[in-house]
């Protein structure tokens, strides 16, 4: 065993919390049948099979979005590929027990120790493993490696904040990023950093964000003309503002009203990330002069009121929708240090996008956006406003911007048709 090894083991036997804390920590959860899997118990699974099989690890509910993205490229060329999924969370394992019921196996992640490790991998027996994000688990990828399993990182992300953390622990890092034949990384500043963290820089690429495959063909299957009734634009411009934060009422509204300046009969639709907020923004917007109504208010015989230029979103599942009535669209989140939301919905229906200054769990997203000029950072009501005013006076500008967003979007949507073509190539070096 590697030094690095038997010092990080050495450490976490003297922490002496993970078993325990594992057995509290599903009882309080009420998880208690993923407690005996978190061992490497895998009780209730089948053994392995005799074909080709693959290990996914989606750490959580958007991973797991992903690992179905890759896992129907996969079943697309090799159908006969036995898949297991694993995820780190309760909603993970939930989301992919719904996605993958009757076609893959679907299990806790087991414990960072070599006993469950151990346990977990003699039921498995993958020959190739792919982790959609960074996850680094230094027992784990040994115990893998040293079978012959081949090693993918794939979808793989290092945020600012997390890579200070990461260079502490560096000689763990690195020898766990030289374990997998390849590093699929999701940007270029993504790239770099783990290339500082000791990736071979031979083994590392950049390949966009597997997140987004299938938006565009989601966006292609909806028709907001349901919500358009209900908005009664007649011909007015729609802006739209979405997953909006506690804190960022003055400037979106205000830069809305000045908008109204030039473009009296526009509209804003405005979608709080937490609906329970929703009556915050309607009283925001009233105390600014705006008239305003709530979007439970509205139906096709009961439309927005000619005089309401503000329509607050109370409901769930109408944002991605209403995106593809706007003339241009904000994502919230990003005025506040929250880390932006997803700019990319509204860009995959071709509406240009702006956003604040703190898109950091969006950063990949913002910035091939930012350099395909299809998106706009703005920090104040003004710069907003000035944006939005843009956007409306200039449609030829903005139908520029709106192709080259949805140009960005069709590009990364063969993300996971790329990390299908890596584990497809390493079930081939290990000839099954």
């Amino acid at each position: 065993m590697h030094k690095s090894l038997i010092a990080y083991n050495l450490a976490l036997g003297l922490a002496g919390t993970s078993l325990p804390g594992l057995w509290l920590g599903s009882r309080l959860a009420r998880s208690w049948g993923e407690f005996w899997p978190r061992l490497g118990l895998y009780r209730d699974l089948p053994p392995a099979g005799n074909g080709p099989r693959v290990w996914l690890q989606a750490v959580s509910v958007g991973e797991v979005a992903v690992a179905m993205a890759v896992a129907e490229e996969l079943w697309a060329r090799r159908p006969e590929i036995e898949l297991s999924i694993s995820s780190s969370t309760a909603k993970g394992l939930e989301r992919a027990a719904e996605l993958f019921a009757g076609r893959a196996k679907v299990l806790p992640f087991p414990l960072e120790a070599p006993w469950a490790v151990a346990g977990a991998w003699q039921k498995v027996r993958p020959q190739v493993y792919a982790s959609l994000e960074t996850e680094l688990w230094p027992n784990f990828l040994a115990w893998l490696d040293n079978r012959g399993c081949d090693l993918l990182l794939l979808n793989g992300r290092i945020s600012p904040r997390s890579f200070p953390r990461y260079m502490k622990a560096r000689p763990f890092v690195a020898g766990c990023l030289e374990r997998f034949s390849l590093l699929s990384m999701i940007g270029p500043e993504d790239a770099k950093r783990a290339k500082a963290l000791g990736a071979p820089p031979e083994r590392v690429r950049v390949e966009g964000n597997a997140k987004y495959a299938g938006l565009a063909q989601r966006v292609a299957a909806l028709d907001p003309e349901h919500l358009a009734q209900r908005l009664a634009l007649g011909g007015a411009p729609l802006l739209v503002a979405g997953s909006v934060r506690t804190g960022e009422e003055q400037v979106v509204l205000g830069a809305f009203k000045q908008v109204l300046q030039g473009h009296p009969e526009a509209v804003l639709a405005v979608a709080p990330r937490h609906v329970e907020k929703s009556p915050r923004w309607l009283a925001a917007a009233r105390d600014l002069g705006l008239s305003a109504q709530a979007w439970g208010e509205l139906s096709p015989t009961q439309p927005r009121r000619g005089d309401t230029r503000v329509v607050v979103v109370d409901a769930m599942g109408r944002l991605l929708t209403l995106y593809g009535l706007a003339a241009a669209a904000f994502v919230g989140a990003s005025l506040v240090p929250l880390g932006g939301q997803n700019p990319m919905e509204p860009a995959a229906w071709g509406v240009p996008v702006a956003y604040g200054p703190d898109m950091a769990d969006f950063l990949d997203a913002a910035q091939a956006l930012e350099l395909a000029g299809a998106s706009r950072m703005t920090i104040n009501a003004e710069e907003l406003a000035a944006w939005w005013e843009q956007m409306l006076f200039s449609p030829e500008r903005a139908a520029q911007m709106g192709q080259a967003a949805r140009t960005v979007v069709a590009g990364w949507s063969g993300a996971a048709q790329a990390a299908a073509g890596h584990i497809l190539g390493a079930l081939k070096r290990q000839g099954v």
